[in-house]
């Protein structure tokens, strides 16, 4: 037993089912779908031998993780691009999160599909991943909307690992986000303000040092 059976039972059996979901992009373990202003990732990450035996599992089990990257905040690193497309890594998205199996698993973090060394429960966790899309769809689609968004920036805690990566309220990292969704959706004084706190806490200087080039930026 090896990544390389999970591999393929992930391509025969969950793949095809993000396809009829819009996902277009996809590498062993990722699956990316592409909005007119976000990109949404799915990455069943497995684990390196030391990260493994920490854990207590297999290096060919999984977990996971999904990502909403927003194209209407401009980002502070760049993702990779490949012919063309957009291809952002799950922790390089402002919005990050993970799915829970339902199976039993050996193991204290529930967040993690444990294969035995014989895979005798592959198919049961790739079957259990499956009956979790949904939910990953849910999750996805609801930061499809701009104000949901911003309600959270500017009301909502981080819930690990749930919904998280956005920053404690208040931060900078939540002000800059929540300044530059404010900017496109058109709340010019929200923005002003958010943008000026990031501005003053020095944690951008790389990249601005007003509001007007932390607005020149989103143009």
């Amino acid at each position: 037993m090896d990544s390389k059976i999970v591999n393929r039972e992930i391509k025969r059996a969950v793949w095809p089912l993000l396809k009829k979901a819009g996902f277009n992009r996809f590498t062993q373990r990722v699956a990316w779908r592409h909005h007119q202003d976000s990109i949404d990732v799915l990455d069943l990450q497995s684990f390196n031998s030391y990260n493994a035996e920490i854990m207590g599992v297999t290096t060919f089990s999984f977990c996971v993780n999904l990502g909403k990257y927003l194209l209407y905040v401009p980002p502070l690193w760049d993702a990779k691009v490949k012919d063309g497309v957009q291809l952002p890594r799950e922790h390089e998205c402002l919005f990050r999160g993970r799915l829970f199996p339902e199976v039993s698993a050996a193991t204290s973090d529930k967040t993690i599909w444990s294969i035995d060394a014989s895979g005798r429960n592959l198919l049961w966790c790739i079957q259990d991943v499956i009956g979790q899309i949904p939910m990953a769809l849910n999750w996805f689609a609801r930061l499809d909307e701009r104000s949901e968004v911003l309600s959270i920036l500017l009301k909502e805690d981080e819930d690990m690992p749930r919904l998280w990566g956005f920053g404690r309220n208040p931060s900078p990292i939540r002000s800059y986000s929540a300044g530059y969704v404010a900017l496109a959706l058109g709340q010019k004084q929200l923005a002003s303000n958010k943008l000026n706190e990031a501005v003053d806490s020095k944690c951008f200087t790389r990249l601005f040092s007003s509001v007007d080039g932390a607005v020149n930026r989103a143009v």
